[in-house]
């Protein structure tokens, strides 16, 4: 055997050998790492004082879920997330959440990648749906439904910069959709549901609740067309969706409460006057959901709030209600003890509170929330989220509801 031929036979053995030695690190590595992240699975628990009614026609469960654009995760937003900002990661976790808990009917905010992933993932699991957006945004809202148990009869969106109900203090591009959903085997029985997000920005609490005003009047202007139209279905109304709102601020006593508080009053008044800029008292922009170009309007031709909200009250006589407003009666300690919502939907380094909600008319009895997805223990959710636990920085929130008609 020559010199040649024998030095060739070494490297093959030493590439052998190295390769083996790479396979075993490789092993190794891969047992030393965490498992795949998953979602944290949640528990549904009965409402209290709540019994099924013997009447009902049937049940169905809806669910609100802010799913976090991936356009808008920013590292120094989110500083305790670390790998789970990654978009292969996140992707996973959502998608593993909504396949889990498996709603009727579904209302996502924040969504991206809507073309390329979420529409096959719907199509996959048997949902239709409905997606819009802002042209001057990269994330918008989706409505699904599965079609084994409601039908689309309507279809309609809201752009709050354009509508002419009155005139906004900020141009935002936020949007809304609103659909009619008629039950498949009670025909008899139907939904105007809302999905929106709303303006984020905490000095805009008058354009929250203007935009909440036009948001609630084009669900109820479509339930009346319906009824007209089809009077042999029965049409309930549903909000829902990133309101971007705390039980604390004053939007949420002007849809919930018969009179609003004179306290509460003046703060809306005072933001339609003085909407507020970009810039915070120290020279720095508040973090944004992302540099959306929203701009200030000049103030003089707005509505003053009670001239606002006498506009609401006209469309709506009746009040709402969150049905998340009984969780403290489920579990007292994920929820505030003043207002019975949970004590956030929303949890990340900068924020922890309560943003999302499901709502229906105080005193409907066509429909009945019979069942919450309860809050996760704070563990769960700690430093901040999204973690391993949870693909968003948001909780999905659902209800079962049972219905007649």
């Amino acid at each position: 055997m020559g010199k040649e031929q024998i030095n060739v036979e070494k490297l093959k053995l030493e590439k052998k050998a190295k390769k083996l030695e790479a396979k075993k690190l490789n092993h190794e590595k891969q047992q030393n790492q965490a498992p795949p992240p998953k979602p944290f699975l949640r528990s549904f628990h009965a409402i209290p004082n709540c019994t099924p009614n013997d009447a009902a026609l049937g049940t169905f469960t809806v669910m609100s879920f802010n799913i976090l654009g991936q356009c808008l995760v920013k590292r120094q937003w989110f500083p305790d997330s670390g790998d789970m900002l990654k978009w292969k990661i996140r992707r996973n976790m959502i998608s593993a959440e909504i396949e889990m808990y498996k709603p009727d009917i579904m209302c996502l905010q924040e969504v991206d990648h809507y073309e390329d992933f979420y529409l096959p993932l719907l199509e996959k699991l048997g949902y239709k749906a409905e997606y819009t957006k802002h042209a001057k945004k990269l994330h918008g809202l989706l409505i699904a439904y599965n079609p084994k148990v409601f039908k689309m009869s309507q279809y309609a969106t809201v752009d709050y910069d354009m509508d002419s109900t009155c005139p906004p203090t900020w141009i935002t591009t936020n949007v809304g959709q609103v659909m009619a959903l008629k039950h498949v085997d009670h025909p008899e029985f139907g939904l105007v549901v809302g999905n929106t997000h709303l303006y984020w920005r905490p000095v805009a609490n008058y354009e929250r609740l203007r935009q909440i005003v036009i948001f609630i009047n084009s669900i109820m202007k479509m339930k009346k067309s319906l009824n007209e139209m089809e009077p042999d279905t029965k049409y309930i109304p549903m909000p829902i969706g990133d309101l971007n709102t705390t039980p604390r601020d004053p939007a949420y006593p002007v849809i919930t409460l018969p009179e609003l508080p004179q306290e509460e009053a003046k703060k809306l008044e005072d933001s339609r006057e003085n909407c507020g800029s970009q810039v915070n008292g120290n020279g720095d922009k508040e973090p944004a959901e992302q540099e959306d170009g929203s701009e200030k309007m000049e103030i003089g031709k707005t509505m003053p709030t009670a001239e606002l909200i006498s506009i609401l009250r006209k469309e709506s006589p009746a009040l709402w209600k969150s049905v998340y407003s009984c969780h403290a009666s489920i579990d007292p300690e994920t929820s505030n003890p003043i207002y019975g919502e949970p004590k956030y939907t929303n949890y990340t380094h900068i924020f922890k509170g309560t943003l999302d909600y499901i709502m229906t008319q105080q005193g409907e009895e066509k429909v009945r929330a019979l069942e919450l997805l309860t809050l996760p223990p704070d563990e769960a959710v700690q430093p901040s989220l999204p973690n391993r636990n949870f693909g968003s920085d948001h909780m999905c929130l659902m209800t079962k509801f049972e219905f007649t008609a």
